[in-house]
């Protein structure tokens, strides 16, 4: 009998103090406000973004011990800064696919992140009657910065400064310098030193390589652009700018001179002060009567061979040793040209004295089809319709070839960098 009493007291015993232990312990999870989900729920634990590879990022999905039962993984999606939502639709393994509890899986999502180098992004993971995960993640600060310099004066290249940014936390490899322009349309740009998939150029943190950009943008002149450049690892750079203007040539006053048994006249050719880059007149042309005259007939002096350099703001005068009396009274077309194709127009009746041609009308790089019959050409900044003779009669100067040539890259001399 005393042998089950003490029985009874030692299970007695046991029993309470587990109770005890059970309140102890109950006491302290209610005081954290602890609680057991009600649906299954799961959590991102890791995300990697790979240096070397802006294409793809890597997370680690987990569904813990605690949750209730497998899940089943939907889909995964990333929210940018601007609220905009992209779903992910190369997921390896793929999607959808059961999650045992208190298993993870690695998910290597294929989203090209380089335009959002160290900023936040939100990743989320969705699972089918139960709670997903989010989690807030930044990317490699990866920061290429660029600067352009455009010379107006060499409308056929363009200078770019690309820096790999001191607190980028790795080496980049260029590959590709793109110019997008308003419409959309892509040109890749042949560069000096050369990049190329197959030569990329190794740019370190804290460093800047000049590249030497042949593109003829002299159709573009005074166009908004994009820059873009590109490397290997698929990170980006842009820059948006707007070309240089054109230059501005004014016919300013014509002069009709007869006097010490000789008639000729003076041209005055101003290049407005607005103007970017000097020009350099190279030919100087006049229609009177149908008839086209070239510099040679005109026996322009000083000569355009080479052609004459005037600089924004600077007038220069040129006297066309030509006998216009025979045609006094009828109505001449004078255009003066540069060799970038910057042409001035006036419109002026022989007659001996001063004339100022309206105010100096000017064309911004007016191009004329000669070989069409006659017809009006327009610029934004010529005041009213040109009129363009046909060829008939026509006699061209030699001197206006445009030069394509760009700034040399023979050892020795300087590299220019843009103070942008």
């Amino acid at each position: 009998m005393r042998r089950a009493t003490l029985a009874l007291l030692f299970i007695a015993c046991a029993i309470a103090s587990s109770f005890l232990t059970y309140m102890v312990v109950s006491g302290y999870w209610y005081e954290l406000g602890y609680q057991v989900p009600g649906l299954p729920s799961i959590a991102i634990t890791k995300v990697r973004f790979p240096l070397d590879n802006t294409s793809y990022f890597e997370l680690t999905v987990l569904n813990p011990s605690f949750s209730l039962s497998a899940v089943r993984l939907e889909n995964v999606c990333v929210i940018t800064p601007e609220d905009e939502v992209h779903a992910i639709k190369d997921v390896s393994p793929g999607l959808p696919r059961e999650l045992d509890a208190g298993k993870s899986v690695k998910l290597k999502c294929m989203w090209d992140w380089g335009n959002y180098t160290g900023e936040e992004l939100r990743i989320m993971v969705f699972i089918e009657e139960g709670s997903g995960a989010s989690f807030l993640a930044r990317p490699p600060a990866v920061k290429l910065i660029l600067n352009a310099l455009f010379n107006a004066s060499r409308p056929f290249w363009f200078l770019l400064n690309v820096t790999n940014s001191p607190g980028s936390p790795t080496t980049v490899n260029l590959t590709a310098v793109e110019v997008v322009l308003a419409n959309g349309t892509r040109t890749s740009v042949r560069t000096e030193p050369e990049v190329s998939p197959d030569k990329p150029y190794g740019l370190e943190p804290n460093s800047t390589v000049t590249l030497n950009c042949t593109w003829n943008w002299l159709r573009y002149r005074n166009e908004t652009l994009t820059i873009v450049a590109r490397t290997l690892q698929g990170y980006r750079a842009y820059l948006g700018l707007r070309t240089p203007p054109p230059v501005v040539l004014r016919i300013t006053e014509v002069n009709f001179i007869r006097g010490g048994g000789s008639c000729y006249f003076n041209i005055t050719v101003l290049n407005d002060p607005s103007s970017p880059a000097p020009a350099r007149l190279c030919n100087i042309s006049i229609v009177v009567n149908n008839t086209l005259l070239g510099p040679e007939d005109l026996n322009v002096t000083p000569p355009l061979s080479p052609p004459v350099l005037i600089k924004p703001g600077e007038s220069k005068t040129f006297m066309c040793n030509w006998n216009w009396t025979p045609y006094e009274g009828y109505r001449m077309n004078i255009t003066v040209s540069s060799v970038l194709g910057y042409t001035a127009n006036a419109t002026v009746t022989v007659m001996a004295g001063v004339q100022k041609p309206a105010l100096g009308q000017a064309t911004q790089g007016l191009t004329c089809q000669l070989s069409q019959p006659s017809q009006l050409c327009t610029s934004p900044s010529s005041i009213g319709p040109r009129l363009c003779v046909p060829l008939a009669q026509i006699r061209r100067s030699a001197l206006c070839g445009l030069s394509h040539a760009r700034r040399s890259s023979r050892p020795g001399w300087p590299r220019r960098r843009p103070l942008l």
